[in-house]
């Protein structure tokens, strides 16, 4: 369960460093029009915690969920799934019900304070989830993407691939930082 946990820890002790002390302005400075701004990508993560958080929760709070001890194996298509949201694999589009709020300009609406403590809340939920997970077979319990209806996988995959996800969208707002402070 740590490996799980690790990311979710990376990924919140990094941007919480990044974003310690930043001005509100910084926040919301996007390096181009067509990149995101910190703020953009910490919304991004809020909406897909928002989604998968509660059938996470769910199936781990199942009392009938199947138990087991690892390691476990996962198939093809979630291996996939996963090494597809890890840091520095290649952009993919992020569809309209995931996507930040639209903003034009350098410059995007996102309020610092309410973004960054629901950021701090579902990463302690996703944590929460890692804990009660142990001892359940992580290969046998299957979760429905709620924002992709057909993609089905494993909740060992969804919790690596949530983790994953966060550590590359943290990687994107240190990016933001370094080309909008760096064209300041």
């Amino acid at each position: 369960m740590t490996d799980l946990a690790a990311a979710y820890i990376e990924a919140r002790e990094r941007l919480l460093t990044l974003t310690d002390g930043m001005t509100h302005e910084m926040y919301k400075s996007k390096p181009s029009e067509s990149s995101w701004s910190v703020g953009e990508c910490v919304v991004h993560l809020n909406t897909i915690a928002k989604g998968y958080l509660p059938a996470l929760e769910a199936a781990v709070a199942d009392p009938s969920a199947p138990r087991g001890t690892g390691p476990f194996r996962y198939g093809w298509a979630g291996r996939k799934f996963v090494d597809m949201l890890r840091p520095g694999t290649r952009p993919m589009p992020t569809a309209g019900a995931m996507k930040p709020p639209a903003s034009t300009g350098l410059v995007s609406e996102i309020d610092l304070d309410r973004s960054l403590t629901r950021f701090r809340e579902d990463i302690d939920r996703y944590l929460a989830v890692v804990e009660a997970s142990d001892g359940l077979d992580l290969a046998a319990i299957k979760i429905r993407s709620p924002f992709l209806k057909l993609v089905r996988f494993q909740l060992g995959v969804f919790l690596d691939a949530m983790g994953q996800h966060c550590l590359r969208h943290v990687g994107q707002a240190e990016r933001a930082v370094a080309a909008t402070q760096g064209a300041a």
